[in-house]
């Protein structure tokens, strides 16, 4: 009896060992790449191409911690076909350009989209993951998910309008699933997409609303009953788009208590950031993605430096396995761009076009003004500042960027600004009531296309910084001449 006992704790003590060993994740900066688990095939043919024949690709984007999610482009060949394998990790939305802006997919799926350029609201699907696909883009066909009301309404008076156009997107939730008998798929993901549309505005109504009145917040406790359904509504059923948004500016009011703005100065350390995160709510789900979201500020500066100071505690917090793969993916990516970036910055600028296509220079070149520009300054430091006169962001820089100049004004730093947009007097009001020296160019339309697609920038003041060689060492919105980071970065590239 003694024998069997001692084998039966036996037993568990080795199961228990496993479960803990089975837990355990390699540390990030180990860079192993991250199990993304079983293919799923998205492809389909588009027919009428002659209706939009300057569309030669389709892109198929995954929601991740990036700026612009997980991209793949395939080709459309000349029957109208493309194809995409693709590692979604878990239920996941996605979007294809030019077909469907959400759609859904599951590993081990296979999807095939019929889509006509000349009937864009009749795709067609077929295959596993066809039926909630279908019933998506019908649906999306009528929900906008729009909550078009005046910020200059009081708190409680948003709410409360916010509520009732909740209130009917159900209704016409409601009406769509018994007129098409919706799958359980379809509806989980129709709840979660409506919420979540909602809970967005409500978390970003008090900070406009509190820049126009500047008036006091003193009903968030009743403001903000919401937030339990939004912690719920998080979670890993299925990953959509909106969790990244809204967690986004989530974590930004949790670290301001909840107020439209900070009450007093605000000095989180990013381990102090991180605890406070990884608390935050019952569900460990959301909690552990609140964590991750504040991790991938770091990552979208092109920074590691946040999680290798922190790795031993984030590898405790940060445990979903999705989680963690979009996390690693990022964390490697910059890892190799920092060890190599003159590789990213040939492939950025098309500097490989000789090894990709045979030529030296390539027919969009013609509008690759940052190239042309790097080419007769090289020896320089290149601080380029991408802007526009409409944009209150990239004015607000402008004194700054003025100090940073003066004060390399004798060294080989040169400032360049490529205005997007505005009027010719507005640029020019811009530069002389600022007092900007450098490099101005007001880009044309196809020069500035060229420039926010070939560097990524969703959105302005976006900053790109070249070293003597013309490698592109750093760029993204970090880069801002007020942080006193930017200042130090083109330092180390005078030393």
């Amino acid at each position: 009896m003694r024998t069997i006992l001692n084998l039966l704790v036996l037993c568990l003590f080795l199961n228990s060992c496993n479960q803990e060993r089975s837990i355990k994740h390699s540390p990030f900066s180990s860079q192993e790449e991250p199990n993304r688990g079983e293919v799923a095939i998205v492809y389909g043919k588009i027919s009428n191409l002659q209706v939009y024949p300057h569309i030669k690709e389709v892109t198929l984007t995954l929601p991740d911690f990036s700026k612009s999610g997980e991209v793949h482009v395939s080709p459309i060949d000349s029957l109208g076909e493309f194809r995409f394998e693709i590692y979604p990790i878990v239920t996941r939305e996605f979007s294809i350009t030019p077909i469907e802006d959400r759609l859904l997919i599951a590993p081990g799926d296979t999807l095939f989209i019929e889509h006509d350029f000349a009937d864009f609201t009749n795709t067609q699907f077929s295959g596993s993951a066809a039926i909630v696909n279908w019933q998506i883009a019908q649906f999306r066909n009528d929900y906008l998910g729009r909550y078009n009301f005046d910020y200059d309404l009081s708190y409680l008076d948003y709410k409360d309008r916010s509520d009732k156009q909740l209130n009917e997107y159900f209704k016409k939730l409601t009406a769509f699933q018994k007129e098409h008998n919706t799958s359980e798929q379809f509806n989980t993901w129709a709840e979660k997409q409506i919420r979540l549309d909602y809970f967005s505005v409500l978390i970003e109504f008090p900070f406009q609303h509190y820049i126009r009145t500047k008036e006091e917040f003193v009903e968030k406790d009743v403001y903000y009953r919401f937030l339990p359904e939004l912690e719920n509504i998080i979670n890993e059923t299925m990953i959509l788009f909106s969790y990244f948004r809204v967690m986004e500016r989530y974590n930004l009011m949790k670290k301001f208590d909840f107020n439209p703005v900070p009450k007093s100065d605000i000095k989180l350390t990013e381990t102090e950031s991180i605890d406070l995160l990884s608390s935050v709510s019952k569900n460990n789900f959301f909690s552990q993605f609140a964590v991750a979201t504040q991790l991938s500020i770091g990552l979208k500066a092109n920074t590691t430096e946040i999680i290798d100071e922190n790795e031993e505690k984030i590898n405790k917090i940060i445990t979903n396995p999705f989680l963690r793969s979009v996390l690693q993916t990022e964390y490697n990516k910059v890892k190799d761009y920092k060890a190599k970036p003159k590789i990213f910055s040939d492939a950025v600028m098309g500097r490989d076009m000789l090894e990709k296509h045979g030529v030296g220079v390539h027919p969009q070149d013609s509008f690759n003004i940052v190239k042309r520009i790097i080419d007769k300054h090289i020896g320089q430091i290149l601080f380029v500042d991408i802007w526009a006169p409409w944009c209150p962001p990239c004015i607000i820089e402008m004194p700054y960027s003025k100090t940073l100049s003066d004060y390399f004004s004798n060294k080989p730093v040169t400032f360049v600004y490529l205005n997007i947009g505005g009027t010719d007097e507005q640029w020019k009001e811009t530069i002389d009531k600022h007092e900007l020296s450098g490099i101005h160019l007001y880009l044309t339309e196809k020069e500035w296309i060229d420039v926010m697609n070939r560097f990524n920038a969703k959105s302005i003041p976006y900053y790109l910084l070249f070293d003597k060689e013309g490698v592109m060492v750093d760029f993204g919105s970090h880069l801002r001449p007020s942080i006193p980071g930017t200042k130090i970065a083109i330092e180390k590239l005078l030393e």
